[in-house]
């Protein structure tokens, strides 16, 4: 896989510990591989275990390095754990990014309470427990730390994923006051939204979303 490289060139990652939440495909893989280029030591995420060895063996093969977890970001136990874990392996964490989410399409008017928890705890929950996570290691530590938040364009509200709209919105809102709390432990806390990119998740949407979604089945 080839990445674009998006820095200066300086390699100011190089030797830097990063967790990509998500990183078996799409964004998260992308990231990943960015990461691993630019010289950090990178921790890929991901629920399938398969998924995470192969992202691993691309970067190994391209001369990066890399070591898997899999892990569930809705898991308020496991996070925790496997931050820890990921920290002892590679001597330190230095670098967050939770990109780790998903929905599923659905006028909001049909949602069922397990539908709405599930995206809820994957994309809001599992985007705080991440930060939570990392921020009480660095402060305990007394070093710096670096969180970024992948979130969606709800900017304008997203008929047909309304879940996902109402999660991402909490996580900006949440970094935008966490970004003040957390800057006296020298931690960063930023968010992106990178727009429309078509990874194979599109493959779970119709075509024209606009006129399928607001209907009720």
């Amino acid at each position: 896989m080839s990445t674009t490289r998006l820095t200066s060139g300086n390699r100011s990652i190089a030797g830097r510990v990063a967790i990509v939440s998500g990183a078996g495909s799409g964004i998260g893989r992308a990231t990943a591989h960015l990461f691993a280029d630019e010289g950090a030591n990178v921790a890929v995420t991901d629920l399938d275990a398969g998924t995470v060895q192969k992202v691993v063996d691309e970067i190994d093969g391209a001369g990066g390095s890399a070591a898997g977890w899999v892990m569930d970001v809705a898991d308020a136990e496991a996070v925790p754990r496997v931050v820890g874990e990921i920290a002892e392996r590679f001597g330190g964490l230095d670098i967050v990014v939770n990109n780790a989410g998903g929905q599923f399409p659905q006028a909001a008017i049909d949602f069922s309470v397990k539908g709405w928890n599930a995206v809820i705890d994957t994309n809001l929950n599992g985007s705080w427990y991440m930060m939570q996570s990392a921020a009480r290691r660095w402060r305990d530590q007394n070093r710096p730390g670096c969180i970024v938040n992948i979130v969606a364009d709800f900017w304008r509200g997203m008929p047909g994923i309304a879940h996902t709209a109402a999660a991402r919105a909490g996580v900006v809102y949440l970094s935008k006051t966490i970004a003040i709390e957390w800057a006296p432990y020298d931690i960063r806390v930023n968010c992106v939204a990178p727009g429309c990119v078509e990874t194979a998740a599109f493959s779970i949407y119709p075509p024209d979303g606009a006129k399928t979604f607001p209907e009720s089945n």
